[in-house]
């Protein structure tokens, strides 16, 4: 079924829920801040680049609180969070970190994209996780060569020359353009996502200047990936770019415990957008794994 034939499933939440905020402090002291839906064994969800945890599990969300409770998270600088000059990609490892480990038990973990980077991040730091789940993980060397790199690049340039002439939304789309298929992307144009997104191109463009500041190990290294040894499922879209699909295929392969299971006809943009097929394996995973 085509996207632009079907309608996008959402369900919205109690706005009871909205009162209830899970705060922590991170080791620079920055304040990472969530709200905190359902009821049941702990799911943090943490978001990619150009978006926030207010916005970026509406879709999602509403399948899984009747069974679970979901704390949404932004990372520094964007949703409920405090921002920090250092955004190094280590200092959002240790945020999610903090945040996970004041939760005061074993965590299930969902993370999109960088947002899935930067959980094995986490766990290679300690952070207190039983399972995780992912979907389409960032492993920055597949977009170092090869079209969809090429492709990359030029929309990081165009994403930051539209920002300094104050077009945000514009070098939103530039960029997300490149990771949402065809289909995808007049989806996200019309649900208004493209001026969500751009507040948070300034930001995302400092992360991309610092990345090269690193003094942590990477976390996709493979001697990295193999301190992760919890139980991980890695999700991927069929109709996502080559650079997304392999890279959860070199995760397979260098993770202890892990498994990949393609969705047929999805892109890398499905969880902000609400695909129910991720909420029903995440529902799948999650309650096997942490009623065990």
């Amino acid at each position: 079924m085509k996207w632009q034939d079907k309608k996008i499933y959402k369900v919205r939440h109690n706005d009871n829920d909205d009162f209830r905020i899970h705060r922590a402090i991170s080791d620079d002291g920055t304040q990472i801040a969530g709200r905190v839906h359902g009821n049941g064994p702990p799911i943090v969800f943490f978001h990619g680049g150009l978006t926030d945890g207010e916005y970026a599990w509406n879709g999602i969300i509403p399948h899984l609180t009747d069974q679970f409770t979901c704390y949404l998270p932004s990372m520094r600088g964007t949703g409920l969070s405090a921002d920090h000059p250092d955004q190094r990609p280590e200092r959002h490892a240790e945020d999610l970190a903090a945040f996970i480990n004041t939760i005061g038990k074993p965590v299930g973990l969902f993370g999109h994209s960088t947002g899935a980077t930067y959980g094995f991040g986490a766990i290679q730091q300690g952070a207190n996780v039983a399972v995780m789940a992912t979907y389409e993980p960032a492993v920055f060397e597949f977009w170092e060569e090869g079209e969809d790199a090429e492709r990359f690049q030029q929309a990081v340039g165009s994403m930051a020359k539209a920002a300094g002439e104050g077009r945000l939304a514009d070098g939103a789309r530039d960029l997300l353009s490149v990771f949402g298929n065809e289909e995808e992307i007049p989806v996200m144009q019309d649900e208004g996502h493209f001026e969500h997104a751009g507040k948070y191109v300034p930001k995302l463009l400092e992360i991309f200047e610092q990345a090269p500041e690193t003094e942590a190990p990477n976390p996709n290294d493979p001697l990295e990936l193999a301190r992760v040894t919890i139980p991980v499922l890695l999700l991927y879209g069929t109709e996502s770019t080559d650079a997304h699909i392999d890279s959860v295929h070199y995760l397979d392969e260098n993770l202890p415990d892990s498994r990949i299971h393609g969705i047929p006809g999805l892109g890398h943009m499905a969880p902000e957008l609400g695909e129910k097929p991720v909420a029903d394996l995440l529902m799948e995973f999650f309650s096997k794994e942490l009623n065990k």
